[in-house]
């Protein structure tokens, strides 16, 4: 980790760098119009709905600061922290990654928004998370936003308590039930709306997992990456807060969900935020514990691409298929009809949309359907076009079989553009051919 000390030390340079920062128009990660100011020593955060203390604890609110010197606890002093204020009693030690929803990595001594936070200490506070790797606990150390799990339990350090989300879950685990799959090698988290490449760039994605080597990058050659995959041509390098929300802190080596993300290295991956601390350095996050760091940007590190907040498109295409026969039981050799539906139920045009039917390989005989459908061994496949949204199309295909027994016809719709729910693009009938 680098520090700072002697870069601080020098008037002259700390001159130059305040002079630099200030031309440069950071956005903020935390900015105070993101807060609702309840005008009790308490701030609501919009985008998790976490209340916070605005004050340290063993500070006092004024009604316009924090007053005094904040307390200090060890990790299991910390953990027992109850308090009734503001007319509330349910207030807690924050977990890790709710603790780091209010860093602001633009500011520094302290990293955090002191018009929201007046007075915080610049030192460690403790978050409510043990570290799984040693009997350690999780701290974000707000002096400059370094988020580190070797903390050890015996240290004393100050804390901000916290009351639970109203409107968002945020957890330690990660969990693939948060993810969406789309199939197609992206996933978007719904906690965070983003979407995200599921293989490190250099890897490859074979349709279920990421094969060889991520490739490393210096941070200004990161800054450059992009890439048209899944047909999407915006994506782009992380910020820090945004490639830390993917940590998996219940595990380790690496810290982040391996079915999401598979052959994820265990390694220190670049995010797109530079250290205000030293213009030298960059943020980023090492994915073998999951701390929070800065490291020199001549550094060659593996990268991991996402897309803006799908919240920020304007829709998404959505197939849904539906398959239906004439009858579910019929004789050898004589004539069944099925009609097979694809309906775009989302808010975006499907694109090169195709219906699929497939039917057993031996003992069909296609007798009739669509013009524009084309009979291949065992499926029937007719192009759809684009389907527009709330639009629907259907293909009726007329055969026979030679074979007795039950079989399943399935029907599938697919596009060329991101699907936002693939759970119904299939539908299934079983038909059952006697004597």
């Amino acid at each position: 980790m680098y520090t700072s000390t002697r870069f601080l030390s020098n008037p002259v340079l700390l001159l130059i760098f305040w002079l630099m920062f200030a031309a440069n128009s950071f956005a903020q990660d935390t900015p105070t119009s993101d807060f609702t100011d309840n005008g009790d020593g308490t701030v609501t955060h919009q985008k998790t709905g976490l209340t916070w203390m605005r004050c340290s604890l063993g500070q006092t609110w004024t009604g316009t600061t924090c007053r005094g010197t904040a307390n200090t606890y060890t990790y299991n002093a910390a953990l027992k922290l109850n308090r009734n204020f503001a007319g509330y009693s349910d207030w807690r030690l924050p977990n890790i990654a709710e603790l780091q929803t209010i860093v602001e990595r633009n500011n520094y001594s302290p990293a955090i928004n002191t018009e929201l936070f007046p007075n915080t200490p610049n030192n460690a506070f403790w978050s409510s998370s043990p570290y799984v790797g040693a009997n350690d606990a999780w701290g974000v150390y707000f002096s400059y936003g370094y988020v580190s799990s070797g903390s050890g339990r015996s240290s004393a350090f100050p804390v901000r308590l916290v009351r639970a989300s109203q409107s968002l879950d945020i957890g330690l685990a990660s969990p693939s039930s948060e993810f969406t799959n789309h199939h197609n090698g992206t996933v978007i988290h719904q906690r965070t709306q983003l979407m995200w490449q599921r293989c490190s760039v250099g890897q490859t994605w074979t349709g279920s997992t990421c094969s060889g080597t991520a490739s490393a990058y210096s941070y200004a050659t990161a800054l450059t990456l992009t890439s048209n995959f899944a047909g999407y041509t915006d994506w782009r390098l992380p910020t820090v807060t945004e490639l830390a929300s993917l940590v998996k802190y219940d595990t380790s080596y690496p810290s982040i969900n391996t079915t999401v993300f598979p052959n994820t290295p265990t390694n220190y991956f670049w995010s797109s935020s530079p250290y205000v601390g030293n213009t030298s350095s960059a943020w980023g996050v090492i994915f073998d514990n999951g701390d929070v760091s800065d490291y020199s940007r001549i550094n060659a590190f593996p990268v991991r691409l996402v897309r803006a907040s799908q919240s920020l498109d304007i829709s998404m295409a959505d197939l849904s298929t539906s398959l239906t026969a004439s009858t579910n039981r019929i004789p050898l050799n004589q004539v069944l009809t099925y009609t097979a539906t694809v309906s775009n139920i989302g808010t975006k045009a499907a694109i090169n949309a195709q219906l699929i039917i497939y039917f057993p390989l031996r003992g069909t005989t296609y007798l009739s359907g669509a013009a524009d459908c084309v009979a291949d061994n065992f499926s029937y496949r007719c192009p759809v076009g684009t389907l527009a949204p709330g639009a629907s199309q259907s293909r009726n295909i007329t055969v026979s079989y030679t074979r007795r027994g039950a079989t399943n016809i399935t029907a599938l719709g697919l596009m060329d553009n991101t699907d936002s729910d693939r759970s119904n693009n299939s539908s299934d009938v079983i038909t059952t051919i006697t004597r």
